[in-house]
């Protein structure tokens, strides 16, 4: 518990990245970690001057963002770090206004920093596959379930303007809560179920569902599907107990959600719970979140402005 609580202080933040030339080294230091290529002859042996990176073969320069989700920005580079404490150092999030209070830009500027963020930090989550093996070398269960997220024309109590999506979790032995996948559906179907799986989850991996008869396509000859009926009882606040880590990674996602923003839009979701994955799934190194962060940067793809508000929603099945 103490190496959950314990983070980057906003002091400490300020000792480590408060210079320009500290945030380029660290945000090069990702980017050759992720094999950063010469856009003209793919050599790997570079050189760093200033903000712009050198080719050792050809000597073609580029800037030292560019192909991430930071290309084309005019902000500084601590301006971005900044964004990336403030985004991964509260399980609450932040609103777009509130950062951009707090790093003095408009909220147009302040948006698409934060959205440009998220999908760097989906797109690195994507890589993670549900089902591997534990730290002590045990097998991994898959716990499963259907949620549905409020919309911005929620229609009454049903599911009408809400959008579904597919909450998973891993459980070690004792019951403790390993990785989180979540993704949006277009609905409860076998066919969005077995998208999910083949998205989310490795392929022999024992997956644990309740009732929703959907979910059957989870089990595959590779792939175990054990069903535990709950019905509407009240979850079990045991550690131990089935879907008690999902419960929780569910219920911290509707506290995460509710207490920044009035309603997501669905064009965006997929970024909200990626994002919401992506920290969640690095709980225990709060103090590693910049690092992280610059990784997730440095393997990340092009997000311009006009892209970014022009989405559609993303849904499997």
């Amino acid at each position: 518990m103490l190496n959950v609580m314990k983070g980057l202080t906003d002091l400490e933040f300020e000792r480590l990245y408060s210079t320009e030339e500290v945030c380029i080294e660290a945000l090069m230091v990702a980017r050759r970690e992720a094999g950063m290529a010469c856009p003209s002859c793919s050599h790997t042996r570079n050189y760093l001057c200033g903000r712009r990176v050198g080719c050792t073969c050809c000597n073609r320069r580029w800037s030292v963002t560019a192909g991430t989700v930071m290309s084309g920005t005019k902000l500084p580079l601590t301006i971005w770090f900044r964004a990336m404490h403030i985004m991964t150092s509260t399980k609450q999030g932040v609103s777009a206004i509130e950062l951009g209070r707090r790093l003095g830009v408009s909220y147009p500027t302040a948006w698409y920093l934060a959205k440009r963020l998220r999908r760097a930090m989906t797109e690195r989550e994507a890589r993670y596959l549900l089902g591997g093996s534990g730290p002590d070398g045990a097998p991994v269960v898959v716990e499963a379930d259907d949620v549905y997220l409020g919309g911005e024309r929620n229609q009454g109590s049903g599911p009408g303007g809400k959008t579904r999506m597919i909450a998973a979790t891993e459980r070690y032995e004792g019951g403790r809560m390993g990785h989180v996948a979540m993704r949006t559906v277009v609905g409860f179907t076998s066919r969005a179920v077995r998208a999910f799986a083949d998205t989310c989850l490795m392929p022999a991996v024992r997956v644990h569902t309740d009732g929703l008869k959907a979910f059957l396509a989870f089990g595959t000859p590779a792939r175990s599907h054990v069903v535990t009926v709950s019905g509407s009882k009240r979850p079990s606040r045991q550690r131990t107990a089935p879907f008690h880590g999902l419960n929780t990674a569910i219920a911290n996602l509707s506290t995460a959600l509710k207490a920044t923003h009035k309603a997501i839009a669905p064009q965006h979701t997929s970024d909200y719970l990626g994002a919401f994955c992506w920290t969640t799934n690095r709980r225990h190194n709060m103090f590693g979140m910049i690092p992280a962060a610059c990784r997730a940067v440095a393997t990340s793809s092009i997000l311009t402005r006009r892209r970014a508000y022009a989405e559609i929603p993303v849904l499997l099945g």
